[in-house]
């Protein structure tokens, strides 16, 4: 298994390319991340290079049109993505419909020491 404990920088494919999304902590099975406007939790496990993870959004500022759903609070999300140099690559959408597919990196800021 790869050790991807750390800190990351949370990006989403938007319109105009890479848009910031989040800072992200990922330690001991746990995710946890937060934006000016959004808290998530969440499990993942790494096996060679499939990461999965599986948690809840929080909004708790203006509720941002999100997965085809517009105006909720909380969202209960699937990631599934890949485990490169530094990076993990790949696909969220909501567990109640993964029609509406966004493409997120993680970027890794800092070792948690």
């Amino acid at each position: 298994m790869k050790d991807i404990e750390g800190i990351y920088k949370v990006e989403m494919l938007g319109p105009f390319g890479w848009e910031r999304f989040s800072t992200a902590f990922i330690q001991n099975g746990q995710y946890r991340g937060a934006s000016a406007e959004h808290f998530s939790v969440g499990t993942y496990h790494v096996e060679e290079d499939n990461f999965d993870m599986v948690g809840n959004v929080t909004q708790y500022f203006e509720h941002r049109s999100i997965f085809g759903e517009k105006g909720l609070k909380e969202l209960q999300i699937n990631f599934k993505g890949t485990v490169g140099n530094d990076v993990i690559e790949g696909e969220a959408s909501a567990v109640t419909d993964r029609r509406y597919a966004l493409s997120f990196r993680f970027n890794k800021l800092s070792a948690l020491n």
